[in-house]
C-alpha cells in the first residue's frame, strides 16, 4: 500500500530457542523492523523482504518477522487488489504468526506483543477475505483485530502504533458495504464499529508513532480524500503531499498525489508533479509501468484543460497498459473511449465503454462507471470552462 536504506543493524545471531521473552535483544530486533518499514515507505519492497527473512531465520520464535512480512504483503497487494499472487503467503504467513502469539499468549497473557502479533495476523486475514467475498472469514477475524489489538493497548497503553490497524479496523467496521450492513445487527461475526475512535486512531499514529507514523499517514490521507468535504480533501492531499516530499522514490505515494490533484480541479499543479516524477525515472529506478500510469494522469489533464491535439500524442506514448492494475486498466479504457469520441471513432468507444462496464464487477467504481455510461448514452466532448 514505502523506505530509507539505512544499515543493517544486527548480525545473525545463531540460536535463541532457549532465551525467555525478556531476554531478547529489542533494541536491535525493532531495529531492524524500522528498517523493514522504511525500506517498505520508500517502495523497495525486496529490501523489507530482506528484513522479514532475517528476523524469520534469526528470531524463529518471535513472529515479528511474519508480522512485517504480512505488512509488506498486504501494502503490495493493495495497489491492484484483483492480483492473486499473494494470496497464497498471506495465508500461510498469518497462521504462522497466529501459531506463534498464541503460543505467548498461553504462556504470559500479559505479553502485549504477542496480542499485537495476533492483532496483525488477523488484520491481514480480514483484508484478504473481505477481497475475495469470504464474508464470513473476513467478520471473524476482523472481530479479533480488534479485540487482540484492544488487549495489547489495555496491557500496554504506549502502544501507540496498535492504534492504526485497530484505527483502520474501526473505520472499515463503520464504513461495510451496504449489502453487508443490512445483516450486520443479525450476524455475530461482523466487527462493530466505533467512529469515535476510527479517525482519532489513524490521526494519532501519524503524528505520533513509533513505526508506522508515516504509513498511518498514507492511510489516515487515503480516508480524507474519500468523499467530497473541501476541508478533508484538502488535509489529505496536504498529507499526500508531504509524503511524496519524504518519499520521492516511491511511485505509489506520487502517483497518488499526481490523480488526486486532478480530481480536485488542479490539473496545472497535476501535469507539474507529473512533470517531475516523468523526469526522475532514471534517477530513482522507476518502473516504467509507473511512468505509463503517470502518463494517463497527463493525457486526463489535458483533456480537462482542453488541450485535445497534446492530450492524444501523450495517451499514444502509453505501451504498458497490459500490465496496469485493474483500476489503471480501467481509466486507460475510459480514456481510449473519450479520445475516440473526440476523433469521431464511434463505433470503437462505444466497444470501449461496454468494457469499462463489464470491468465494474472487479473494479467497482461510481466515477468511471458513471463517466462510461455518459459517454455510451452521448459522446464525449470537451466541455467550455466554467467563467
Amino acid at each position: 500500500m514505502f523506505q530509507r536504506i539505512l544499515t543493517v543493524l544486527i548480525l545473525m545471531l545463531g540460536s535463541l530457542d532457549t532465551l525467555s521473552s525478556q531476554e531478547y535483544p529489542w533494541a536491535k530486533i525493532e531495529a531492524l523492523k524500522a528498517q523493514g518499514t522504511d525500506l517498505r515507505l520508500r517502495g523497495d519492497f525486496a529490501g523489507a523482504n530482506r528484513i522479514s527473512r532475517q528476523l524469520k531465520e534469526t528470531f524463529p520464535d518471535l513472529g515479528i518477522g511474519y508480522a512485517i512480512n504480512l505488512n509488506t504483503l498486504v501494502t503490495q497487494l493493495s495497489w491492484d487488489e484483483q492480483q492473486t499472487r499473494f494470496d497464497e503467503d498471506i495465508l500461510q504467513d498469518a497462521e504462522k504468526t497466529l501459531s506463534i502469539c498464541r503460543k505467548q499468549i498461553d504462556s504470559d497473557q500479559g505479553d502485549y506483543r504477542a496480542h499485537y502479533l495476533c492483532g496483525q495476523a488477523h488484520f491481514a486475514l480480514t483484508y484478504l477475505h473481505a477481497l475475495r467475498g469470504n464474508y464470513y472469514s473476513a467478520g471473524t477475524n476482523g472481530s479479533k483485530t480488534i479485540s487482540s489489538l484492544e488487549q495489547a493497548l489495555k496491557i500496554n497503553p504506549g502502544l501507540t502504533d496498535a492504534k492504526m490497524h485497530l484505527g483502520v479496523s474501526y473505520y472499515y467496521a463503520d464504513n461495510l458495504p451496504p449489502y453487508i450492513k443490512a445483516f450486520s445487527k443479525l450476524l455475530w461475526f461482523i466487527p462493530t464499529g466505533n467512529s469515535d475512535k476510527s479517525l482519532p486512531y489513524v490521526k494519532e499514529v501519524s503524528e505520533h508513532g513509533k513505526f508506522f507514523k508515516d504509513v498511518a499517514k498514507y492511510l489516515y490521507a487515503s480516508i480524507l480524500i474519500e468523499g467530497d468535504d473541501e476541508d478533508r480533501l484538502a488535509a489529505g492531499t496536504r498529507l499526500l503531499q508531504e509524503l511524496v516530499a519524504s518519499y520521492p522514490e516511491n511511485s505509489r505515494f506520487q502517483l497518488r498525489y499526481i490523480s488526486q490533484l486532478g480530481a480536485t480541479g488542479r490539473h496545472e499543479q497535476s501535469l507539474d508533479a507529473a512533470g517531475v516524477f516523468i523526469a526522475t525515472d532514471k534517477q530513482y529506478r522507476r518502473d516504467p509501468v509507473d511512468v505509463d500510469l503517470a502518463k494517463l494522469w497527463v493525457t486526463r489533464d489535458l483533456l480537462n484543460l482542453k488541450r485535445a491535439n497534446k492530450a492524444i500524442v501523450t495517451f499514444n506514448e502509453i505501451t504498458r497498459q497490459v500490465s496496469f492494475p485493474t483500476w489503471g486498466h480501467a481509466w486507460y479504457l475510459l480514456t481510449h473511449a473519450q479520445i475516440s469520441d473526440l476523433q469521431k471513432r464511434r463505433d470503437m468507444a462505444k466497444t470501449l465503454y461496454n468494457r469499462v462496464i463489464k470491468m465494474h464487477a472487479n473494479y467497482p467504481s461510481s466515477t468511471i462507471l458513471g463517466m462510461a455510461r455518459a459517454g455510451l448514452n452521448q459522446p464525449f466532448a470537451l466541455k467550455e470552462p466554467p467563467l
